[in-house]
């Protein structure tokens, strides 16, 4: 396997990618609600102290949460509307080597369901510019020299993602997914779970009232119908794309 530490880079700065990805959104009866994305990257540091690789990272402890409102602006190409959307998020992040614990929480708050997609992409690019920052204590040159190639893009970017009044359809976009074997930061992820490091993601969405009708392989309705939960092998991304579509009308 590559070095790890270029796979904590990978994993950090693509959030989508990390190891354990839960992603629980909250919707009201007035269309706005919450969204927060939990990545849980400890296991990466269990396997490298099994390998040697903690000891270049020292006896490293953080425990930081961070507002986006000053940082929207260093996006590229976010326009005044997306970056109004990104100054209301924040990342809590903890790292502790001693206690094998690696994790960041990304919340954002949203006025309507059709923001949910954009806040999506956005948060993305956000997170890469976050942990450049706080990994890194460099900026934007912290990046090792040995890093595996980044995704040219994130797993959501592989999948057209409806949320509207009474939908949330997830589907995948054929025509990109057809370009996957040339993202080389995406052929390194999937040689890392060849290897046996998992990459799961789990999406739980609190619905305002209770499901009509669900669809996917791999999504489950409540008792009540009202909470939807869908948990992935990432692995099935390079396998079988499309176990990883669902659609729920309410």
């Amino acid at each position: 396997m590559k070095k790890l530490s270029s796979l904590f880079f990978a994993a950090g700065l693509f959030f989508l990618t990390s190891c354990q990805t839960t992603r629980e959104i909250s919707i009201n009866d007035n269309g706005g609600g919450t969204m927060v994305t939990t990545m849980d990257m400890s296991q990466l540091l269990g396997i490298a102290k099994m390998s040697g690789e903690a000891d270049k990272m020292g006896d490293q402890k953080l425990d930081t949460t961070i507002s986006f409102a000053n940082m929207a602006d260093s996006i590229p190409d976010a326009t005044p509307a997306d970056k109004e959307l990104l100054k209301k998020g924040s990342m809590a992040m903890v790292m502790n080597m001693e206690e094998d614990k690696f994790l960041a929480k990304i919340s954002f708050p949203f006025s309507d369901v059709t923001e949910i997609t954009k806040l999506q992409q956005l948060s993305g690019k956000l997170m890469k510019e976050s942990m450049k920052k706080q990994m890194s204590g460099k900026g934007q040159e912290g990046m090792p020299d040995d890093a595996l190639p980044l995704p040219q893009a994130g797993f959501d970017d592989y999948f057209k993602t409806t949320y509207s009044k009474g939908l949330i359809e997830v589907r995948l976009d054929k025509e990109k997914y057809a370009t996957v074997g040339a993202d080389q930061g995406m052929q390194s992820l999937k040689e890392a779970m060849s290897q046996g490091l998992p990459f799961l993601n789990k999406v739980i969405i609190h619905l305002p009232k209770p499901a009509k009708s669900v669809e996917g392989a791999n999504a489950k309705l409540s008792e009540d119908k009202k909470t939807l939960t869908v948990e992935n092998d990432m692995s099935d991304f390079f396998e079988d794309a499309t176990k990883l579509e669902y659609k729920v009308e309410f």
